[in-house]
């Protein structure tokens, strides 16, 4: 963040995306690249407290056709791919958390084929998910 053009080609493709606040008061613009062939992923445009552009990295890389995504209450991202064999990954953008490094895959649907729609409600009053 230094005035520079960066060396690092934006990634493409881009697809579901969210903004993910950070602990220091900055915020991340998380974003699905739904390129095929291994080479999709998710990327982080990190911003400080007063707008400006301090870092761009990728998040999770080698995946395939990256499309939907969330966010979730605890401020990570969900990201899908979307073919026969796709997984669901949880993607922690904050430098400062505790699995920052460390994508989680997560299979659902059954062998990762079917995805049934669901509807996920929180309960502001206590806490509780439900489905």
């Amino acid at each position: 963040s230094n005035g520079q053009e960066s060396e690092e080609r934006f990634h493409e493709l881009l697809d579901g995306a969210g903004i993910v606040p950070l602990k220091d008061g900055g915020y991340v613009y998380v974003s699905n690249s739904e390129r095929g062939d291994r080479k999709g992923g998710v990327y982080g445009l990190y911003f400080d407290k007063h707008g400006n552009i301090t870092d761009y990295k990728a998040l999770l890389e080698k995946t395939t056709w990256n499309c939907g995504g969330g966010l979730t209450p605890w401020n990570t991202w969900i990201s899908c791919e979307e073919y026969s064999d796709g997984q669901c990954w949880q993607i922690d953008p904050d430098p400062s958390g505790q699995n920052r490094d460390s994508p989680k895959e997560t299979k659902l649907g059954g062998e990762g084929r079917t995805y049934n729609p669901c509807r996920l409600t929180i309960e502001h009053q206590n806490g509780q998910f439900s489905l």
